[in-house]
């Protein structure tokens, strides 16, 4: 016992053997023991031990500390040798290399262009210095029993919030003039698409900057104009910076003259708010008859005290509007932050008029970009644990030589991450190629930000992250193999298969559930295009009136009416697309006091509904010949008529007054759609009121006319405005256009399942040659045996149609819910069918089966003798 306490302390025995150099040890540590024993011997235990620690720590100086692992593992020169390996290993299999990089590049290459699209959509408007404190006010209205939501609200609105709170600091209202009219400067005459109508506070809320002029100063007056730079290059030239322009004297429309104040910036690409012109509010507030509490004509923004509780501002707001207007209990006020007007807005009545887009579609995308994505990579490593036994002996090797585990780890890393880095470089070089499609596809100008350090931190950084997750399971599963058993043989070469057969799973889930989403979105689309909308929309246009064209409608219409290519020709105030004009002020017989119903009804002449080809179910149509029919005459659609408690038959005769004009139903029109299929039809109410004037035209082609029709209209709408351009547009194709978002997903949707399964097929392919190769010579001894090419194709083929058809059963009911998600936000919708499924899964066994058979059926040809002849 005594002998057992007089040893050295192991610990520190321990602590010094860790750190000192390996030739140094023993004769460290025998000194070191020497000199414990005379101490014990000399002076005692304890000092002994004391003396021999101070020993210890008296080593640790930088002659005496070997060189540590890690400090060898990340030399650059093991670093060096690292990449030259995995360079090595590439050009030995070529291709694996080039399935893997191939591979990784289309998944990376759709990867960073849906980053793009989704960093310009999540972008918008964000270049406003405070845009965390800009808020839009918007309400909610009961009108008719529902709840609609309403983007505009009154003119004298945002001057009463800054009264009434201190919270808010600015406010800036903005209106849009639909009719823009023309802006004219000597023999220059110019007509604007985008005309604003703002506060003078608008270039100290928003960002725009001016080039020329005073922001603070701009538009106080109420004949102030400010127009954009590319607006002056089309007045005064592209000289116009040293013209000296501002003060000059601009016609506006024939009635007012404007003061040229100061020049704009175009407005950014990624700005809700888009203008060519603005006018002041100024003048609004003294002349326009709709300034007022009970018309809602403007978006008012605010800006808010940096320190403001928004939310508690909101819950203010909710009734404010009772202290200005009476009767408001069904209008509620809310705030709508600046950064979500782009993706979350969805108004009614067509009163949101700025640019929008949907968050829906934005996650549709990044679901898609990262379904290739994955798809990539769950291809190299596939891959990668595939070959495992090609490498098993190399990592057996190695580990007997004295390769550490970790250093094995970054060995595989860094041909993963060299992997990668070729994959990125040719992903942004076919990224470059594409964008032009992609910019057509998805209405965008995208560009790659080469220039911009924050694109290239997130390159790296990708490529870091992808090289990870594409090689941190190789790494690790290869790095753990045994030498004993890998250099014995009994390494088994089935090894890491379930975790391979997964990995075709999920990317074959994935990529039915695209091919099923884009034929339900394709299929959605062509029903909404071919569905009887209640009118013929072939070889219809709409001719919108602009400026005084409006009064001279009639003259127009009759110059048309004689051109020999025109079938027909119809006043109306709105086209068909899209009619939002409605009314809650309707009476009409057997009303009940508090039933409510909200009327959406249209201005039109006697030659509407041959024009449209309506059908007019019961009654008659208005007549010129009836005078009465100018003031009183009322026609209802199928559904107004049911709403109201009637049937077409009964509804003829009924007493009805909208607005306190009193008239009867002379006629029930069968039901169409005027509003995008995301909503049923509804009341619908016509009327022939010669007293107002029609803002549009309806002009029917005859057959194989329509160029003479197109011709005809330009010439005599430049008969009666020379100055500005005529706008018109068939309705089939203003239909089309509703569902433009839809489209661009449809075909957006389309592309990226054509990849996954060309990414999905380039890893089975790989997968398939690794097969062969380690079933060759079972394959030659079949062959001697007597099998066939097509049972041996078979025997191959099997295990790959097994995998799909599982990945076909787990993505079905995936696909089925999320297909229905999509659904629900249209009124008339087709039904999920069954053949959907079953042509996607057919599809895809078809494509996965094709390119095993590619593969299998070489392998099977193969002369067996050449396979076996080494045994």
């Amino acid at each position: 016992m005594k002998q057992h306490k007089t040893i050295p302390p192991a610990l520190a025995q321990r602590f010094l053997l860790r750190f000192l150099r390996v030739d140094l040890a023993e004769e460290v540590l025998g000194d070191l023991d020497e000199k414990f024993y005379i101490n014990v011997k000399t002076k005692s235990l304890f000092k002994a031990k004391i003396n021999y620690w101070y020993q210890v720590f008296h080593y640790l100086r930088p002659f005496a500390i070997r060189k540590s692992e890690s400090m060898y593992s990340t030399s650059c020169a093991m670093y060096k040798s690292y990449f030259k390996i995995g360079w090595r290993n590439l050009l030995k299999n070529k291709t694996y290399s080039l399935i893997n990089i191939g591979g990784l590049s289309i998944g990376l290459a759709c990867c960073i262009a849906i980053g793009l699209y989704i960093w310009d959509e999540f972008s918008y408007d964000r270049f406003h210095t405070r845009y965390r404190d800009i808020y839009r006010v918007v309400d909610q209205q009961v009108m008719g029993g529902d709840i609609f939501n309403i983007a505009a609200t009154p003119g004298p609105l945002g001057s009463a919030l800054t009264s009434d709170f201190p919270e808010v600091q600015q406010f800036c209202r903005v209106s849009r003039m639909r009719s823009a009219g023309i802006l004219q400067h000597g023999e220059s005459a110019v007509e604007p698409q985008e005309l604003l109508v703002v506060d003078n506070t608008f270039f100290r809320v928003f960002d725009f900057k001016l080039i020329q002029g005073n922001g603070e100063k701009a538009l106080r007056e109420p004949n102030d104009v400010v127009i954009t730079q590319s607006m002056a290059a089309k007045f005064f030239g592209p000289d116009w910076q040293s013209a000296g322009i501002i003060g000059k004297q601009i016609q506006f429309s024939d009635d007012r003259v404007l003061t040229l104040v100061a020049i704009a910036e175009d407005p950014p690409t990624n700005s809700h708010i888009q203008f060519d012109v603005l006018l002041s509010c100024r003048y609004d507030e003294l002349n326009s008859p709709y300034y007022n509490w009970n018309s809602n004509n403007y978006h008012t923004y605010v800006l808010l005290d940096p320190n403001a509780d928004a939310q508690a501002l909101n819950s203010k707001l909710y009734k404010h509007l009772s202290k200005y207007i009476s009767n408001t209990t069904d209008i509620t006020l809310s705030l709508q932050a600046l950064s979500d007007i782009y993706l979350y807005s969805d108004f009614d009545f067509q009163t949101d008029w700025s640019k929008t887009s949907d968050i829906v579609y934005v996650q549709i995308f990044l679901a898609v970009g990262l379904i290739v994505l994955l798809i990539a990579i769950s291809n190299f490593v596939n891959l990668s644990t595939a070959r495992a036994t090609k490498r098993a002996k190399e990592v057996g090797v190695r580990k007997v030589i004295g390769a550490l585990h970790k250093q094995l780890v970054s060995q595989f890393l860094s041909e993963s991450l060299t992997l990668t880095s070729l994959s990125v470089c040719l992903a942004l070089f076919l990224l470059q190629l594409l964008l032009p499609l992609l910019n057509s596809i998805a209405s965008k100008s995208l560009h790659i930000p080469f220039q911009e350090p924050y694109f290239l931190f997130a390159i790296i950084g990708f490529t870091v992250t992808v090289s990870l997750m594409a090689g941190i399971y190789p790494a690790f599963h290869l790095s753990n193999f045994q030498p004993a058993k890998v250099l014995k043989g009994l390494f088994a070469s089935r090894s890491g298969q379930l975790f391979r057969q997964t990995l075709v799973v999920g990317q074959f889930t994935f990529s039915v559930i695209l091919i099923i989403g884009t034929i339900v979105i394709y299929k959605q689309l062509t029903f909404l295009q071919n569905k009887n909308l209640g009118f013929d929309k072939s070889r219809l246009l709409y001719v919108a009136l602009k400026n005084d064209l409006p009064s001279k409608a009639l003259l127009m219409k009759t110059d048309l009416q004689n051109q020999a290519s025109i079938a027909g020709v119809s006043l109306a105030s709105n086209n068909l697309i899209d009619v939002v004009r409605s009314t809650g002020a309707v009476e009409w017989e057997g009303k009940v006091s508090d039933d409510k119903i909200l009327l959406t009804h249209m201005n039109v002449d006697y030659d509407f509904l041959s024009t449209t080809g309506m059908t007019l179910l019961t009654g008659r149509n208005i007549s010129p010949s009836i005078s009465s029919d100018t003031v009183s005459a009322y026609l209802v659609n199928e559904t107004a008529a049911k709403r109201m408690g009637w049937n077409p038959t009964e509804a003829l005769g009924k007493k009805l007054a909208m607005w306190g004009y009193k008239g009867e139903v002379i006629g029930v029109v069968k039901d169409f759609h005027f509003r995008p299929m995301t909503a049923t039809i509804e009341p619908f109410l016509f009327r022939y009121w010669p007293r107002e004037s029609c803002s549009g035209l309806f002009v029917r082609a005859k057959a194989n006319q329509v160029q003479q029709v197109i011709s005809a209209v330009e010439k005599i709408y430049k008969k009666y405005d020379a100055k500005s351009t005529p706008y018109y547009q068939f309705v089939d194709e203003g239909l089309q256009n509703q569902y433009r978002r839809e489209q661009n997903t449809a075909r957006i949707v389309s592309c990226f399942s054509v990849i996954a399964i060309v990414v999905s097929c380039l890893g089975l392919f790989g997968l398939a040659t690794y097969t062969s190769e380690q079933r060759v010579k079972e394959i030659g001894i079949r062959k001697v045996l007597g099998a066939s090419v097509s049972s041996i194709v078979r025997l191959l083929s099997q295990d790959f149609a097994k995998l799909v058809i599982i990945a076909i059963l787990i993505a079905s009911p995936i696909a089925w819910w999320s297909m229905n998600y999509w659904l629900q936000d249209f009124a008339y919708k087709i039904n999920l069918e069954w053949w959907m499924f079953v042509l996607s899964g057919v599809a895809a066994i078809g494509i996965a089966l094709l390119t095993v058979s590619l593969q299998t059926v070489k392998a099977a040809v193969i002369n067996p003798a050449k396979n076996l002849g080494s045994e």
